[in-house]
């Protein structure tokens, strides 16, 4: 979504209008400018870990702290790398690229391209 134009007005009484102008880009998800990478492997790296989790979940969505009672290991490391994950960081496998995006603060969720390269394998 990107802000076009905003204006500020005073319309009396301490009451104020914004308006804001805005381009929302309708149906496209975040990671849509991501290829998406093969997948996760079995390797039992927390980042495969935590893709796998969301694959086995019905939603395909997992809170953080769902994550934490799911996926073994350090905490810190298992918040590390949901987030490295959901912004495709440079140090991010390219196999797990484009899997994992953040809909909102502390949840974590496979993005529309993995879910439908699930459908289509199975």
């Amino acid at each position: 979504m990107d802000i076009i134009d905003s204006s500020f007005e005073d319309i009396g009484d301490g009451q104020f209008r914004l308006v804001l102008t805005f381009r929302a880009d309708i149906g496209k998800s975040k990671s849509s400018a991501i290829p998406l990478g093969s997948g996760p492997s079995e390797t039992g790296a927390v980042p495969d870990r935590i893709v796998h989790a969301l694959i086995q979940t019905p939603s395909h969505t997992l809170t953080l702290a769902e994550i934490h009672e799911l996926v073994d290991g350090n905490p810190g490391t298992i918040s590390r790398q949901a987030w490295t994950l959901a912004t495709n960081a440079p140090d991010l496998q390219i196999r797990l690229r484009g899997w994992v995006f953040s809909p909102d603060r502390g949840r974590y969720s496979l993005t529309p391209e993995a879910i439908g390269t699930l459908e289509h394998s199975s």
